[in-house]
């Protein structure tokens, strides 16, 4: 089945072709190829790669730079505010109710909701009008701790 037979290369006689030297090589060739090489070597001493400063450089890449954070800056989107009530001095009450209406918001309950934000301040402020007493608030913290660790265990 397999054709190919192993053969020896020695074992051949020397004037077969596979014994014969399909290159040749100049006398001497490498005799003087260590000198060519490290004349070569010789000749590109300096460094393949290297950075120089020059203001040319230095000016075009501030530029560039700059025009960098000049786009960033405007492609941002900025910040909404809150409209002021400057802006809705041209707005009659009937469109705003019209409005509210429509986004299915009672003006009754936001005129109440807007009362107590600004009658309780911030949020630091709000449990000073609630009458709650350290002890009760404890209380809730140590029965809630309780049912958690329960309901953890069981």
């Amino acid at each position: 089945m397999n054709n190919k037979h192993p053969f020896r290369l020695d074992e051949l006689p020397p004037e077969h072709p596979l014994r014969q030297q399909p290159f040749t090589v100049p006398d001497g060739y490498f005799d003087q190829l260590p000198t060519r090489v490290q004349a070569r070597m010789t000749r590109r001493a300096k460094p393949a790669f290297s950075i120089s400063w020059s203001w040319q450089r230095t000016a075009a890449s501030l530029a560039g730079a700059s025009l960098i954070a000049v786009l960033i800056w405007q492609t941002l989107p900025q910040r909404q505010e809150s409209l002021g009530s400057e802006a809705l001095t041209g707005v009659s009450d009937e469109v705003i109710a019209a409005y509210l209406d429509d986004q299915g918001v009672d003006a009754h309950e936001l005129a109440d909701s807007q009362q107590l934000h600004q009658s309780l301040g911030s949020d630091t402020t709000a449990i000073q009008y609630l009458d709650v007493k350290p002890a009760d608030i404890q209380t809730l913290i140590e029965e809630q701790t309780a049912l958690e660790t329960q309901q953890t265990g069981s």
